[in-house]
């Protein structure tokens, strides 16, 4: 009995204990998380909370107009009641395009709002303008102290450009907020037909003669050349523009042209091929010194130019210049003496060079040959002429000053028009190098009885020949020759006449022997009053193989003055002399006076 009541009363705790503990955990759920599950589904709504969710300023039903009943689960927007929106109203640009964005305001409060609005710049353009004041700190754009009223539309603009690069399918990507209201605007870069093309790699294209100077009537040989630098094939139309003053003598390949162009039409060059194209015109025979020739070739936006200037003389570049003195060292005190080597590599005989050279910094002028002349500063020889394909050999010397230090590099300069040679001796105890070799040569000569004659004079002109090779020569030939139409050869004396040139041959001339011959030539009726009569004379034979032409040949000239006195004296001293009696006269004039 007594194990039973006791049995019961254990059983009557547990029961007691559960109860207590699930009213313990009902409660602390209650606390902790909120009211339990059935009675979860009565929380209130947005418009039934009792907050001003939307911060209108109104609250729940029925105040907030937003809300319809007390079940509404919204207020309205949770911001201050600002809207934004941004468009450029495009949906695609050209690259290099403009775009106009709008940043529009709206407000649903009943008053009127002051707000600060950002604008970000998209990338890969630039600004243009902005509208209201807008400030630019970077690529943010904005607007301080904006005013939104109820009811109007307030609009913000910004013009930009895009960049001409930019690339096709580009996202432009812009973003306008205010009062943490946001709006996004995107824009994609689409290239037009005229980018298009620009995109397309142009093809390369030159054209050149490989001449930078050219004589009237000379054949110019033009290379086109065009490369395809994609790695697809192209089909092309190559245009060569025919320059003014020239003739075409020849094109390569099918072509079609007219009197100002050639065209190739619709060819066809691989992935990273070239293809050449030639062409030969012909510079018209009158075509004026200086004058330029230019052609121009294309290969539609790929354009190429070449120039050519023409040039009646003997070219700058035909004209070239050395110097040495052979020495590798020199003492102070000692002589030393450069050699210049004038070569012409034209055809045409070189007139008026002019040589200058100048000397080291611490050489002392002594001599010069051929008529050089000391400056000052430098050594020149001007108005020098050299025959056509041959040299001509100057020398100067100088003393190297006492007081040159030893190291000292001395720097000889020869120049000739545009070229220019340099050679170094240096200064030192001893002599080094083999020196200059001993000057060996035929000496041709030709001289007239006078320098100024008038129509109708005879004039005598003498021609000398001296062997100085040190060996004897075999079946000589001396040529005279006159390049003028104003001429008559009256008697060859012993030599051969053919037009205005006369020949003689000698058969033997011993080392050192010299040979000699007179001859007459008279000057036509008709030679007008200034005109110069040029005169040539060359020498060649067996032994002179080694011998430079310069060195065989002998240039000379008169001129023709109408109304000299019987006498023949020439111009310059008839000046003199009048000259001359003019003051005598004036000073007796004023000795009268004195009287």
């Amino acid at each position: 009995m007594t194990m039973s009541i006791a049995q019961s009363t254990s059983r009557t705790r547990m029961i007691g204990l559960l109860s207590l503990s699930a009213l313990f955990v009902t409660i602390l759920h209650s606390v902790v998380a909120g009211l339990p599950t059935h009675t979860a589904s009565a929380v209130f709504t947005e418009c039934a909370d009792g907050i001003d969710n939307d911060h209108d300023g109104l609250t729940d039903y029925p105040q907030d107009p937003q809300c319809l009943s007390l079940h509404d689960d919204s207020e309205g927007p949770t911001g201050r009641g600002l809207f934004v929106s941004l468009s450029d109203g495009l949906t695609t640009v050209a690259p290099n395009g403009h775009m106009t964005y709008t940043v529009s305001l709206r407000t649903e409060r009943e008053e009127g709002m002051v707000v600060d609005v950002y604008f970000q710049m998209p990338h890969q353009t630039n600004l243009l303008s902005i509208s209201d004041g807008g400030s630019r700190s970077e690529e943010i754009i904005v607007w301080k102290n904006v005013s939104v009223y109820p009811g109007k539309l307030r609009p913000l603009y910004v013009n930009v450009n895009v960049t001409p690069h930019a690339e096709e399918n580009l996202l432009l990507v812009a973003e306008a907020v205010a009062e943490g209201e946001k709006s996004t605007d995107t824009t994609r870069v689409e290239l037009d037909e005229a980018s298009r093309t620009r995109e397309l790699l142009q093809m390369k294209v030159s054209v050149t003669d490989g001449m930078k100077y050219a004589q009237p009537g000379e054949v110019l040989n033009y290379v086109v050349a065009v490369r395809n630098p994609t790695n697809d094939e192209r089909t092309v139309d190559v245009r060569l523009q025919i320059p003014t003053d020239t003739e075409v003598e020849y094109v390569s390949g099918d072509y079609t042209s007219n009197r100002q162009a050639i065209v190739w039409s619709n060819q066809v060059i691989g992935p990273q091929g070239v293809r050449e194209y030639k062409v030969s015109v012909r510079i018209d025979s009158n075509a004026q010194e200086f004058y330029m020739i230019r052609t121009h070739a294309s290969v539609g936006a790929a354009k190429a130019t070449d120039t050519t200037s023409v040039h009646t003389g003997v070219l700058p570049t035909s004209i070239l210049v050395s110097t040495t003195d052979g020495l590798d060292q020199i003492v102070p005190g000692a002589l030393v003496t450069y050699d210049i080597a004038v070569d012409n590599i034209s055809n045409q005989l070189a007139t008026e060079v002019d040589v200058n050279n100048a000397l080291p910094q611490h050489l002392e002028f002594v001599d010069a040959s051929e008529g050089g002349y000391w400056t000052g500063k430098n050594v020149r020889w001007e108005g020098l002429t050299v025959a056509p394909n041959g040299n001509r050999t100057l020398r100067v010397t100088g003393r190297v000053r006492s007081d040159a230090p030893l190291g000292e590099r001395l720097r000889n300069t020869v120049s000739v028009k545009d070229f220019e040679a340099v050679d170094y001796t240096h200064v030192g105890n001893t002599i080094a190098g083999a020196g200059l070799a001993q000057q060996k040569s035929v000496l041709i000569s030709k001289h007239a009885d006078r320098n100024e004659v008038q129509p109708g004079d005879t004039v005598m002109y003498t021609v000398s020949l001296q062997n100085t090779t040190g060996r004897t020569l075999y079946n000589v030939l001396i040529e005279d020759r006159m390049d003028s139409d104003h001429v008559r050869i009256l008697n060859a004396s012993s030599g051969t006449t053919d037009g205005n040139s006369v020949s003689w041959v000698i058969p033997e001339l011993g080392a050192g022997e010299d040979w000699s011959t007179v001859y007459n030539a008279q000057i036509d009726y008709r030679a007008p009053h200034g005109v110069v009569i040029p005169n040539v004379v060359t020498v060649s034979g067996d032994g002179m193989e080694t011998i430079s032409l310069t060195e065989r040949i002998s240039t000379s000239h008169i001129n023709v003055i109408s109304n000299l006195p019987p006498t023949g004296a020439a111009f310059d001293a008839l000046f003199l002399a009048l000259t001359g009696l003019l003051g005598a006269g004036q000073t007796l004039a004023q000795r009268r006076r004195l009287v």
